[in-house]
């Protein structure tokens, strides 16, 4: 029997990884002999179809679970493994329909999987495919006040809220934020939630964008500086801000093009409040200055990954020279 477990929550994967593995042990406690964790990174796909081919002795049944499977994600990432692989051999294992007496896991924690991969596809026809989708904002909300009852948590009602906000749909970040909470304090408050939880980094970076365009350079320097001592990339700022402004100069075009902005938020499929909020920028900017902004933050980029520049005075520089005009 062969599973494929896939989605961007990594906590839930795992939940399933271990509720799907025990159910198919059938009662038999497990151990390190019967429910073999491998990680994909490190171990070869021969190597869990070859665990798959040998029941442990004294038992009926077991599981070889072959967690972050890297080669079946879109784009692919590069790994030291690769060339070693014998993904035919896995290819084969699938459409067999894999072995009575095991159970092969492949798992994976994200949600691009490449749909044209002969190994998804394999897997879509012969194995069992539980995709792990995100919650959707009233299912999220529901959630996070589902566990904190659970839990008997004593935390208010606005915290709650915060807490939701800010751990945006991601169940792993929201478990180890609440454990910092409760650690923090035995009752959390919606101050507490803001001094222990940071935003979102999309948050951030759209604040960063709307401090930039407000011609508040000096505070977007501050903002980066405080986004820096949480460890966050200036690369990975560039990709959200690049995304910002090339969505912004896909509003431009189109308001000059005299669709509504109803209308843009149905071409570009985003939420009609999200272009109304953009839309009060449009004033502010020319078409050459956006094309300049998206092309020196590509430049930028390039710089820092080749190694030509310090990747924080770079950025640092880029937020202090900005300007809309």
């Amino acid at each position: 029997m062969i599973y494929f477990i896939y989605g961007n929550q990594g906590p839930t994967v795992k939940s399933q990884i271990r509720k799907i593995g025990e159910s198919f042990l059938n009662g038999e406690k497990p151990d390190d002999l019967n429910f073999i964790k491998l990680d994909g990174n490190n171990f070869l796909v021969q190597d869990a179809i070859d665990e798959c081919q040998y029941v442990a002795l004294g038992y009926e049944k077991k599981v070889v679970s072959l967690e972050n499977c890297y080669f079946l994600l879109k784009p692919k990432p590069k790994n030291k493994l690769d060339s070693d692989q014998d993904y035919d051999k896995l290819l084969s294992f699938i459409k067999s329909g894999g072995i009575e007496e095991s159970l092969l896991i492949l798992s994976v924690t994200s949600s691009s999987i490449d749909e044209k991969s002969s190994l998804i596809k394999a897997l879509k026809e012969k194995a069992k495919v539980v995709e792990i989708t995100d919650p959707d904002e009233k299912g999220w909300n529901e959630y996070v006040k589902a566990i904190a009852t659970k839990k008997g948590i004593n935390i208010d009602r606005d915290a709650l809220t915060e807490l939701a906000n800010r751990t945006s749909g991601d169940v792993g970040l929201f478990t180890n934020s609440l454990k910092v909470l409760t650690l923090y304090t035995d009752h959390i408050r919606y101050e507490d939630v803001c001094l222990m939880v940071t935003k979102p980094l999309e948050d951030n970076a759209f604040m960063l964008f709307n401090l930039l365009l407000d011609g508040k350079n000096g505070e977007a320097i501050n903002l980066f500086r405080d986004l820096r001592v949480n460890n966050v990339e200036p690369v990975t700022l560039i990709s959200q801000l690049s995304n910002q402004f090339r969505l912004l100069n896909q509003i431009y075009y189109l308001n000059k093009k005299r669709y509504s902005k109803e209308d843009i938020a149905s071409e570009l499929k985003i939420k009609p409040g999200r272009v109304f909020i953009l839309s009060r920028f449009l004033p502010l900017l020319s078409e050459s200055t956006l094309h300049k902004t998206l092309e020196d933050l590509y430049n930028l980029d390039l710089d820092i990954k080749s190694g030509q520049v310090d990747r924080y005075y770079a950025f640092e520089m880029f937020l202090l020279k900005f300007k809309t005009q």
